[in-house]
């Protein structure tokens, strides 16, 4: 399926198939593997991809929500697992629809979903990136002020903490008016393709938009961020004075939130690369080059269900938290365990329930009385005794 490069450029979407007969064909294979067999050999991924994420994802969301409702957060960790919050619910949403979506695209050999499905899935995979790109950018903000400006404080009420995901969300939506705008399921004779049709001038634009103004500078900002956390915390020539247990905190933390992002830059760098070679046509339509393209995009997809294994394998803080949300039923019957062998102590030896904390009072107060009582008889006698000798 070849378009004049005069008049349009046509690239795939991440989930639409190879256009080219021959990778359509069970003749043709690679590493003798037929494109079919690596078509079901794509989808086992995606379905290891989407069953990984979802136990992962949910099971992070259920430990931030904890974590925000703890009192004893700083307003740094407050903001900080909300947006993580975000991450989590962004990679969520990716999850049941984008990589659903993939996943049947390598089970069929022609695009089957329909207009809506092509649109909204593509448009859709551009937005939850973003925000999720975003709201990593404003937690590595959120890192820099905690390590090099330990003193700075700010008021984190729910409004505003709802209004920091709000422009997340808004802006990986900025990011995505293209697709909503320009992708189309285009016919060629008996086939159909999911793409995104855009002019040359349309197609510079929105790589400029892609690249220039939505990725690299946001890139650079945390670089930036991290070159000074890195001299705040690992460098002693830092003016910046953090306690020794504060400063491992910080340290651990960072390290986890630029393991995230670097993750994340990385498993969608060769994704992106497809799409700009498939937008100046030079991708190659060889069933290599369409295992390529199918890894790219099987890479990207997956990062969805690699943060939250990064957080619990590098927070301490993450794992403890898990613990007690898996372990929780298990304490919980220890404990009424406990309370059931307290119960069946001897009566002999625990106080009567029937008498209040006044009632003993009053009933040590009359063993006392009675005590005098006997000490003064004692006294009298002896003295009697004493007399009659």
């Amino acid at each position: 399926m070849d378009f004049p490069a005069t008049t349009a450029v046509v690239f795939l979407a991440p989930d639409s198939t190879l256009n080219d007969t021959a990778t359509r064909s069970t003749e043709h294979s690679f590493l003798g593997l037929t494109v079919r067999q690596l078509r079901y050999v794509f989808a086992a991924f995606c379905s290891l991809i989407l069953l990984v994420g979802l136990v992962g994802n949910l099971l992070m969301l259920l430990v931030l929500i904890e974590s925000l409702q703890s009192s004893s957060s700083s307003h740094i960790s407050t903001l900080t697992s909300t947006l993580m919050v975000n991450i989590t619910v962004s990679d969520l949403l990716f999850l049941l629809y984008n990589v659903t979506v993939l996943l049947l695209t390598f089970l069929q050999e022609d695009w089957q979903m329909g207009v809506a499905v092509c649109v909204s899935s593509q448009s859709l995979s551009m937005w939850t990136m973003f925000c999720s790109f975003y709201s990593m950018v404003a937690t590595s903000i959120l890192r820099y002020v905690a390590v090099v400006h330990p003193t700075c404080s700010f008021s984190t009420s729910k409004v505003q903490r709802l209004l920091l995901c709000m422009i997340m969300w808004l802006l990986g939506f900025f990011i995505s008016i293209p697709n909503w705008l320009h992708q189309r399921v285009m016919a060629v004779g008996d086939n159909h393709y999911c793409v995104l049709l855009l002019t040359p001038e349309q197609t510079f634009l929105y790589f400029l938009l892609f690249g220039g103004v939505a990725f690299l500078p946001f890139v650079l900002l945390m670089l930036l961020c991290y070159s000074r956390i890195v001299q705040s915390l690992w460098c002693w020539s830092t003016h910046v004075v953090h306690s020794s247990g504060s400063t491992q905190l910080n340290q651990k933390a960072t390290v986890m939130i630029l393991t995230v992002v670097t993750v994340f830059v990385l498993m969608w760098i060769p994704c992106s690369v497809v799409i700009y070679l498939s937008a100046t046509h030079r991708l190659s339509q060889t069933p290599a080059a369409f295992v390529a393209s199918s890894l790219a995009m099987v890479l990207a997809y997956s990062n969805c269900s690699v943060s939250p294994f990064i957080c619990f394998s590098l927070s301490d803080q993450f794992r403890g938290s898990l613990k007690k949300l898996l372990f929780r039923p298990q304490m919980r019957n220890m404990s009424q365990s406990s309370s059931m062998t307290h119960d069946n102590v001897p009566s002999m030896l625990k106080a009567p329930e029937r008498y209040g904390k006044g009632s003993l009072h009053r009933s040590n107060t009359g063993l006392k009385k009675h005590d005098a009582v006997i000490g003064k008889r004692q006294k009298k006698s002896m003295w009697i005794f004493a007399k009659s000798d």
